[in-house]
Parts: structure tokens; C-alpha cells; sequence
């Protein structure tokens, strides 16, 4: 154990070491993490743009996930602390793992919420706090501690631990993750900003054959193809299923998805024949550009099953 001050571990301190750093039982808490973990799980908090994650509240339930797992990652200091009795050690500690920017994680727990995490690192007062890393225990103090010392406490563990956890993801490239390019989707999206319709129609057509199950594209060639032919429409024609279709368009061009369902199943309610099945149809291709679960959707099936019987 490294401490401030380099003073040498009592006999009941190296008591905790050696239980913590064996096979420890949690006793009632979730049991150590297996070496293989979930990145995108051990991540959770930190969302898009919002930075490294620097403190955490553990409690019994979220100790494993957010000590054992994110140990893996990054060195996290636990502190044992009562929030019956706050110190200044709290707001140092987190103040200098902010200013770490991630390098290690800063895990506030109460005793009195969670006595079981107390009870398995045997602590005997608090604050006492106790550096994880790889889900086993490196370094440990009690009491408060001046930030002279704390800062050379913490670079000690990070001095030891420097090239064995894997680091937080995205860290070595500075941020987020960068995006990976769709030149297909961009192309057919830059050709609808430019307003080549018919183009745009092509890629979007294409890009749709050779992704089944992407609703996002079916419904881009969907709009595409409803703007182009309100576009086109130089001679409406006359009757009930032209002016239905072409409204359809216009409000599919606008992004309006429940007056285009809904002038369709308006227009299918009062024809028959061939009318009724152009307009249904047209219906079932709008609807296919959205996921089943949709609401607006399943609203529309039933408004055309209500129509067709």
C-alpha cells in the first residue's frame, strides 16, 4: 500500500489488502467482474459530447459496474464517506479528478446508504479512501489529507498503473469516436440538397436494395419520390384519385405523413376497382417507409382496414 506521508501499513490495513486483492466475497453485492466486459456498458455516462466521465456514486447495486468494470478502464479512487459528516475531501477529490479529465474516476460512497461496500473493504472510520484498479485494490489512506498530498498520492497510482488498464474508449483519439463515412448516402443526399430529384431517386432506390430492414432510407426514397412527382405534375388530371394521390404527395413533400394516410384512406373509402387499388397501393408504399410500431402507422391500418370492410 502507498499512503501520504509514507507511513507503513498497520497489520489490520494489510489484512484489507491481502482480503481484497484474493477472491473477495461481496457478501450480498454483485461478485467480482470477469475479465471480459462490456465497453459500451462500462461507458454509460458520459453521452455525446458530455466528456469524460470524472465522478460517480456508487451504491451496492451499481458497485460492480461502476468500481469493478470501469477499473478496468481508468484507476477509480473510492471514497468512503458519510454524508452525516461531510468534509473537504470530497470537494478536493473531485475537483482534482475534473482536473485529471478522466485519467481516473473519483467513486463516492455512502456508508450509511451502502454499509455493505464499508464492510467489504473493512473500513474502520471514515473518510477512508482506496484506489481500484483492475477490479483489485492498489493503494489506501484514512482521514483527510492535505491536496500536496493528495496529488502526489494520486500520481502514484497513476505512475502504476500507467500502460495496464485499456483507458476509457475514445480517449487515444482525444474524443468521440470518429464518424465513419457513407459516401453512398452522402452522394444521394447531396444530389437531393442540389435538387436532382431524379438522382437522387436513383441512389436512394439503390441504397434501399442493398440495405434491406433501414427505414430511414425508405422513407428518404419515399419523400424523394413523392417531391418529384409534385414536381412533375404539369397536367392533374381530373376525378377523385388523381386530386387524392397529388394531395398525398404535397403533404408527404412537406413531411406531413398523417394527412397523406389520411386523404388516401379518404379517397379509397369512396372508390372501387382499380381506383381503390392504385390508391391502396400508394397507401401501402407510404407506410412501408415507416417502422410497423410507429404510431402513425398502426393508426392508418386501421383507418384502412375500417375502409376496405
Amino acid at each position: 500500500m502507498t499512503r501520504p506521508g509514507n507511513r507503513p501499513p498497520s497489520a489490520s490495513e494489510q489484512k484489507l489488502a491481502a482480503s481484497l486483492a484474493g477472491a473477495v466475497d461481496l457478501s450480498g453485492l454483485k461478485k467480482r467482474a470477469e475479465a471480459k466486459r462490456d465497453p459500451a456498458t462500462a461507458a454509460r455516462g458520459a453521452g455525446p459530447g458530455s466528456g469524460p466521465v470524472t465522478l460517480v456514486e456508487v451504491d451496492e447495486a451499481t458497485f460492480e459496474q461502476e468500481v469493478l468494470v470501469r477499473s478496468t478502464q481508468v484507476p477509480v479512487v473510492v471514497e468512503l464517506m458519510s454524508r452525516r459528516a461531510p468534509t473537504v475531501l470530497t470537494t478536493l477529490l473531485s475537483s482534482l479528478a475534473e482536473e485529471a479529465g478522466g485519467q481516473w474516476v473519483h467513486a463516492v460512497v455512502d456508508v450509511d446508504a451502502a454499509p455493505g461496500i464499508a464492510q467489504a473493504f473493512q473500513a474502520r472510520a471514515v473518510p477512508t479512501v482506496v484506489a481500484v484498479a483492475a477490479g483489485r485494490p492498489l493503494a489506501d489512506f484514512e482521514g483527510e489529507q492535505p491536496e500536496d498530498a493528495l496529488r502526489q498520492w494520486i500520481a502514484a497510482v497513476l505512475q502504476a498503473t500507467e500502460g495496464k488498464l485499456s483507458g476509457t474508449p475514445g480517449a487515444e483519439s482525444g474524443g468521440e469516436p470518429e464518424e465513419v463515412a457513407d459516401t453512398e448516402r452522402d452522394a444521394a443526399e447531396d444530389a437531393l440538397a442540389e435538387g436532382e430529384l431524379a438522382t437522387a431517386e436513383e441512389r436512394f432506390t439503390a441504397l434501399v436494395d442493398s440495405r434491406p430492414g433501414d427505414h430511414t432510407l425508405l422513407e428518404a426514397l419515399r419523400y424523394v419520390q413523392a417531391a418529384r412527382r409534385a414536381a412533375e405534375e404539369t397536367d392533374a388530371g381530373e376525378g377523385t384519385v388523381p386530386a387524392a394521390l397529388r394531395a398525398a404527395d404535397r403533404a408527404l413533400a412537406g413531411g406531413e405523413y398523417e394527412p397523406a394516410f389520411a386523404v388516401l384512406v379518404d379517397a379509397i373509402r369512396v372508390s372501387a376497382g382499380d381506383d381503390r387499388a392504385t390508391l391502396r397501393a400508394r397507401l401501402v408504399d407510404l407506410l412501408e417507409a415507416l417502422p410497423t410500431d410507429d404510431p402513425r402507422v398502426l393508426a392508418a391500418r386501421r383507418n384502412l382496414a375500417n375502409a376496405l370492410y
